[in-house]
């Protein structure tokens, strides 16, 4: 028989395959569709904001209709929502289709989430890492696939692959251990608490790193495939990159808790976000695509031990009353705030005329400004 936390990391697994597919091509899908740099800085924003903004809906809607009827209703239309991509052309409708792929594909992870974090509280052989990492191994092993088919077909094809994954998670969905008389609660960000700990020195100097090395990192995540080709890379050589980027989140994922032990949180966090300066420099400096392969090693680093840091950081540094806004708060300042901004930075800088290798250099002045939040807030922290 499947165990629980099997079938929970196979809804990881496919909702990541499906992200892998879409997420660091939509740029160029828009570039395809004859969009100024500016206007694709708004379709990137979309899911953000959507992100940003989707939380509390997700919750009534858990309320509303349950978790697995929630999960159900919107990783189908997510599932739907991709084809629309095929049919649009212009500015106004392409927005249009991001809208309605945001919203449900929003949904879903949260309330997966959710679910990982009630099994890790009755299983105490399960984390929430240790579920998570399958969404790795799904953008792994689908950056890959993805260079292969776009080479054989075209470009579009990403959104055959966004809507076969997620509607193969639809149906995985009705494998998950719910039960009609448990109910489990999705975090939601409260405004009394979010006021409180805004005053919390410490927590606020952090958030606006956070938000630095979001803004800084977008670039990378959104820009990726059209970076690379500005360098000669083809399809193929993108896909390998992308895979080697979740192979490089597994083993952080799997050990972060092992490294912060051996490591200590402190001098963890600041080399994450040193791995991000160095990681914009030599995205910058290098120009053969074969050689940039190497710096996705950084990848682990920069992005899976910070994200897992920063979790632990806030949770170290907020009153445990406070635990979900504070989490909530993190949420925002990169998922939100902070890849709203970037993409409309790098969407700015593109239409002035700016190149990518520049805008690169630039937000590695960001990161090193986080660098500096981050050692300041660390030092000012009474339970340093």
């Amino acid at each position: 028989m499947i165990s629980p936390a099997a079938r929970i990391r196979l809804s990881y697994f496919l909702v990541f395959c499906c992200t892998a597919s879409w997420l660091p091509l939509l740029a160029d899908y828009c570039v395809g569709r004859g969009l100024t740099p500016v206007q694709v800085s708004v379709v990137l924003s979309i899911t953000p904001v959507s992100m940003f903004l989707f939380q509390p809906v997700a919750g009534l809607l858990a309320d509303r209709f349950g978790f697995k009827q929630a999960l159900v209703i919107s990783t189908f239309l997510a599932a739907l929502s991709y084809l629309g991509f095929l049919l649009v052309h212009d500015f106004t409708t392409i927005v249009l289709v991001a809208v309605a792929m945001s919203i449900f594909y929003n949904a879903v992870q949260p309330i997966l989430d959710s679910i990982s974090m009630q099994c890790s509280k009755k299983d105490s052989r399960i984390s929430y890492g240790k579920l998570r990492v399958a969404g790795a191994i799904g953008w792994s092993f689908t950056g890959w696939i993805t260079g292969q088919m776009i080479e054989q077909i075209n470009l579009d094809v990403i959104f055959w692959i966004s809507s076969i994954t997620m509607f193969l998670c639809f149906l995985s969905i009705f494998t998950l251990p719910f039960s009609d008389r448990e109910q489990y609660d999705l975090e939601k960000i409260e405004m009394r608490g979010a006021i409180q700990l805004l005053r919390n020195i410490p927590l606020l100097l952090f958030l606006l790193a956070v938000l630095l090395v979001s803004l800084a990192g977008t670039a990378i995540w959104n820009y990726y495939s059209l970076f690379m080709k500005s360098k000669g890379a083809d399809q193929q050589l993108i896909g390998y990159g992308l895979s080697l980027q979740g192979l490089c989140e597994i083993p952080f994922f799997y050990f972060s808790g092992w490294i912060i032990q051996r490591v200590g949180l402190k001098f963890t966090l600041l080399i994450t976000i040193f791995a991000t300066a160095l990681r914009l420099f030599l995205y910058s400096w290098i120009s053969d695509p074969l050689f940039l392969l190497p710096i996705e090693l950084l990848h682990g680093v920069s992005w899976s031990l910070f994200w897992v840091v920063g979790v632990e950081f806030v949770n170290r540094i907020v009153p445990s009353v406070w635990t979900a806004t504070g989490q909530s708060l993190l949420y925002a300042s990169y998922y939100g705030i902070g890849a709203i901004a970037g993409n409309l930075w790098a969407g700015f800088m593109l239409d002035s005329g700016v190149e990518l290798n520049t805008v690169f250099q630039l937000n590695m002045v960001f990161v090193i400004l986080a660098f500096v939040l981050s050692a300041i807030a660390i030092r000012t922290n009474p339970q340093n």
